[in-house]
């Protein structure tokens, strides 16, 4: 089974990036979701190869809470990002019709749904190949005390976070860690301060390699998809890899071990104590219980679809920054511009941009779509303005407005002020959201090309 899931994978992968490049509308969108389900299946692959045993092929007993908990999980960081706002979302699928919504309601859960499936998957390959197997130290008892001070710590951790979130938001990534899993010690539910107890740190050095492994594909995936979030994190914009700063790939181990303390929880409540885990990697001696019932579990659902639409339909207005751009919204393409550039295999402005800076397919445009050379540099300024940083149509139509028609524009631009005028212009619009440090991506940005 091993090496069919990986040459799935593979060719997942492959058409991934091939919808990408063709642009075929129901794969490049979606790109991300695409492309880490694929990796998740090579990744499983290669661990059914090697011992036999994988999540998708022996303990699909987890998937159902893996996959249903994921999801919220992500949507609870969601929730808290209304407050620290560090990041936003651009390119979205539109909202216009019931379809829309449904399309992007899905690609979201999908796109969520990895997030414990590739931290899991990577800490199984990790686990596999033997990473950090005699990594120990001295057995020692805990003091009781010692659970309660953690959890406190957690406790205060994301309280500082929400107070003071301008400076203090990054203290939320590993706080679910300091919660959760002092409960699990407590409960004999699988535990990372069970693992320290025993003097074994092997788990906790995969899982911080695992999500730093993860926040890499993350990132790298996330940088090529249309559909693409972009952080705003204020002070540390300046040196990105990829969309991401480089200190907030810090983030991304802690992310990993809330994720393993979530889990502990999850599998302690529905799984009998059983965890997700290969038997023969687990030390901690791990009580069987009676499971709830899964009558509970399915009457939960309704819970996580609320929850979800909830923390979505609030996201709109804070954390969305622009829609899926298309042809249609360029305002400098003529008449019937549409159909003369889907004619030469032109269907995004993103695709337009590239053609427009090559001499000779520039040529073929002009002539094709009858435009001067002052029309023809209008329409490449206008494309490169709504693409940049994904501004968007309707962002970028109020920027043109007010005189920011080039990229070069917004140089030197003040984001207060800059910010002000474009309120002012939108007249009370609160879709999609705008935000200070939106603006002052766009103008990083714009400091930043050559």
């Amino acid at each position: 089974m091993g090496p069919r899931l990986i040459l799935l994978g593979a060719i997942g992968l492959a058409v991934s990036f091939a919808g990408l490049w063709l642009d075929i509308g129901f794969i490049a969108q979606p790109f991300y979701a695409y492309a880490w389900w694929s990796y998740i299946f090579m990744l499983d692959g290669f661990v059914a190869w090697r011992r036999g045993s994988s999540l998708l092929t022996t303990r699909r007993r987890h998937l159902p809470t893996i996959l249903l908990w994921s999801v919220t999980f992500w949507y609870f960081f969601e929730l808290l990002n209304l407050r620290y706002q560090n990041w936003y979302y651009v390119g979205v699928l539109g909202v216009g019709s019931v379809g829309d919504a449904l399309s992007g309601a899905l690609f979201a859960a999908a796109a969520f749904a990895t997030v414990f499936m590739g931290l899991f998957e990577t800490y199984e390959v990790l686990t596999a190949y033997g990473l950090a197997r005699r990594v120990v130290i001295r057995p020692r008892q805990l003091a009781p005390w010692v659970s309660y001070g953690v959890q406190s710590l957690g406790a205060v951790m994301v309280t500082l976070s929400l107070v003071f979130p301008y400076y203090l938001a990054p203290l939320v990534w590993g706080s679910l860690t300091f919660l959760v899993d002092p409960w699990n010690y407590r409960c004999g539910a699988r535990s990372i301060l069970a693992e320290f107890e025993r003097g074994h740190l092997g788990v906790v050095v995969r899982l911080l390699v695992a999500g730093l492994l993860c926040g890499l594909v993350w990132e790298s995936f996330n940088f090529l998809a249309p559909q693409k979030w972009i952080y705003t994190v204020r002070g540390l914009e300046e040196l990105k890899l990829f969309e991401m700063p480089v200190l907030g790939f810090l983030g991304f181990p802690a992310l990993a071990l809330d994720a393993f303390a979530a889990y502990g929880a999850l599998a302690y409540l529905f799984h009998a104590n059983r965890t997700w885990e290969h038997p023969d990697e687990v030390s901690q001696r791990l009580e069987p219980r009676a499971p709830l019932a899964t009558r509970a579990f399915a009457a939960m659902l309704p819970l996580h679809l609320v929850f979800w639409g909830v923390v979505g339909l609030l996201a709109m207005t804070t954390n969305v920054g622009s829609l899926q751009l298309e042809l249609e919204h360029l305002e400098t393409l003529p008449p019937g511009g549409v159909a003369t550039l889907e004619a030469q295999e032109i269907r995004r402005p993103r695709h337009l941009l590239p053609a427009l800076e090559e001499p000779g397919r520039r040529d073929r445009i002009r002539e094709s779509l009858e435009l001067t050379d002052d029309g023809m540099k209008e329409l490449y300024e206008e494309t490169r303005l709504l693409t940049h940083k994904g501004i968007g149509h309707h962002h970028g139509a109020h920027l043109r407005r007010l005189g920011y028609r080039r990229v070069e524009d917004l140089r030197g631009a003040d984001v207060e002020t800059l910010y002000a005028k474009l309120e002012t212009a939108r007249d009370g619009a609160r879709f999609p959201a705008l935000r200070p440090s939106m603006v002052r991506v766009w103008v990083l940005g714009a400091e930043a090309e050559p």
